[in-house]
């Protein structure tokens, strides 16, 4: 038999099955490699999409004497118990998870953070104590196979478990599976090879439906043309186990709070270092379970993630810079978006009292939002911008139909890159500020014009010379203050001086789409906002806000002509129901 070092895992049914297995091999590769070399001389390993399959590849190739006919390979995929695990169960030689002391540790780890609330804990004995008190950041996994009306945990615990069952055949099993996947297309004499020796064995396994989203009792044809009541098809064991030993490097289940539904997110890789994806998962886990809020819907689970992912890619950026490495020379500091295409996400609902069900496969595109950060200031800049858009989304009402439908556009923004999604949230957004601030709330987050500025310098660089534009700014300046700075301060209990101008935005987005129409209601703030300003300066002595020049006016008109009104009306919503937080308040006529 050859060996290689780049093996093959094709591209057969377009969901996270693929995904799966090819996190599987690589996590067969990267431990077999690391029990022959030892962990300090292990060979690179890296996993690629390359279109029609993933290429996992390896510093060096495999050689033979990593396969001595007495190899003892452990299972890479843990064992599953509860309390109605027997004594004797769990196989030899494999590692064990158990789904009841795993909710024990998590329960206990959210009362102790819980009851330390308050104690300014940062760089204490405390902090490290609760620290120590984590659960294993790929817990949820063991709670999502554990969840007994998931119908997983059995047919999960019979694949695993006949790895050790069949400790004899370990040699041929990955040496058949070497062999299957060296090449792109696949090796079918490969695996009818293993049949053949693997006597006494189970070799075909059922298609559980959560490794094999394609497939499922009653659903069984590639399209959605014909429904079937046969038995789930099977498949290879080997695969099956393969897909079970992916699942833990690549999968991040969630469970949703209002829906009690499972979602589970499944990486996607373009271009990962093995190395890099275990360290920046481990921390995105983490990020995810601390996330956990009472208001944790679907659509915020799916936004969340998405930035969540991007945020811990950046942190480890930010780590590894700190040892000056060269951004442009070093990939493992290419933007996210370069390395990870997105999420597989597998929606799993509660139709009966004992069962969950599949009801919804999709994909989740990672937001295109950091360019090529090229020094470690520019890093952080970007985990500013991703912070602020979580806190507004986090204080998003989905339960309001309102709140569901701002959710719903950010969310084609953040995954599709789509900025008039984006303007659709700005305009929207911007009456969910001033409700709440009526509402009596006292701070609302909403986004600054710096953290924007850079974000579409990343992404849309040809609407940068708008926001950069003096008159755009002014202007945005003016509806800044005419809204959510008067409505703040009112809310706050301070003399805003001025009159809250409510309904300003949905006015500017309704004008918008007939140029005259917009520049004469712009003209018209622009004339009313002036002689606000003049009325409270003659009759008070005093005025906190600076006035428009006719040159603003002009600037406008000019970047609508060259962009369209639409265009320039959507970006001064953004820009005026933003925020800046150190914003000079002038108290006297400029």
């Amino acid at each position: 038999m050859m060996y290689q070092d780049t093996y093959f895992v094709p591209k057969r049914t377009g969901t996270y099955a693929d995904v799966l297995l090819a996190y599987g091999l690589a996590t067969l590769l990267d431990r077999l490699a690391g029990q022959a070399k030892g962990a300090f001389a292990q060979p690179r390993l890296t996993i690629a999409d390359a279109g029609s399959h993933y290429e996992i590849h390896l510093g060096e190739p495999v050689q033979a004497k990593w396969l001595p006919d007495d190899l003892f390979f452990r299972s890479p995929a843990p064992f599953l118990t509860d309390r109605r695990t027997e004594a004797g169960e769990v196989p030899p030689d494999t590692d064990a998870r158990d789904v009841d002391q795993t909710w024990e540790r998590v329960r206990a780890y959210w009362e102790s953070r819980k009851a330390l609330r308050g104690e300014g804990l940062r760089g204490t004995d405390l902090e490290q104590q609760l620290r120590d008190l984590e659960p294993l950041d790929d817990w949820t996994i063991v709670a999502f196979l554990g969840d007994w009306r998931m119908q997983a945990m059995d047919i999960y615990n019979r694949i695993v478990g006949q790895w050790a069952k069949s400790r004899h055949l370990t040699v041929e099993h990955i040496r058949a599976i070497l062999r299957g996947f060296a090449t792109p297309e696949g090796d079918e004499d490969a695996l009818r090879a293993w049949r053949k020796a693997a006597k006494g064995m189970r070799v075909q396994e059922t298609a559980s439906q959560l490794l094999n989203p394609h497939q499922g009792k009653g659903l069984n044809e590639p399209k959605a043309n014909a429904l079937r009541m046969d038995n789930i098809k099977d498949r290879p064991w080997l695969e099956e186990f393969l897909k079970a030993v992916g699942l833990w490097a690549c999968m991040i289940p969630r469970r949703v709070v209002d829906t009690g539904d499972w979602k589970a997110y499944v990486l996607a890789p373009l271009r990962m270092d093995w190395r890099v994806h275990r360290e920046v998962i481990g921390r995105f886990r983490r990020y995810l379970w601390n996330e956990r809020r009472s208001d944790e819907t679907s659509l915020k689970s799916d936004i969340t993630s998405l930035l969540l992912f991007t945020r811990a890619w950046l942190d480890y950026v930010e780590a590894a810079a700190q040892d000056n490495v060269d951004f442009d020379a070093d990939p493992a500091f290419a933007a996210p978006e370069k390395v990870v295409a997105g999420f597989h996400v597998a929606q799993f609902k509660l139709l009966s009292r004992n069962a969950y069900t599949m009801v919804n496969l999709s994909f989740l595109n990672l937001p295109r939002w950091t360019g090529t950060p090229s020094s470690l200031a520019e890093v952080l800049t970007l985990k500013e911008v991703i912070d602020e858009h979580l806190a507004v989304i986090r204080e998003i009402d989905e339960a309001r139909s309102d709140g569901y439908n701002l959710l719903r556009l950010y969310r084609d923004f953040v995954a599709g890159n789509n900025w008039n999604a984006f303007f659709e949230f700005a305009a929207g957004y911007s009456h969910e500020i001033i409700r709440r601030y009526n509402a009596g709330e006292r701070w609302v987050p909403t986004f600054s014009p710096r953290r924007l500025r850079r974000l579409m310098m990343a992404t849309n660089k040809p609407l940068q010379p708008i926001v950069e534009n003096e008159g755009f700014q002014n202007v945005a300046y003016a509806i800044r203050y005419s809204t959510v700075v008067p409505q703040s301060r009112k809310a706050r209990g301070l003399d805003s001086l001025y009159e809250v101008r409510y309904g300003l935005g949905a006015e500017l987005k309704r004008k918008a789409t007939v140029r005259d129409e917009f520049i004469v209601a712009l003209s018209e703030f622009m004339q009313s906002y002036n002689q606000e300003n003049a009325q409270k300066l003659e009759n008070t002595g005093q005025q906190m806000r600076r006035n428009l020049r006719t040159t603003d006016i002009e600037e406008i008109v000019r970047l609508v002509d060259e962009y369209g009104s639409e265009v320039v009306a959507h970006l001064l919503i953004a820009y005026g129901y933003a925020r800046e937080p150190q914003e000079p308040e002038p108290s006297q006529e400029e």
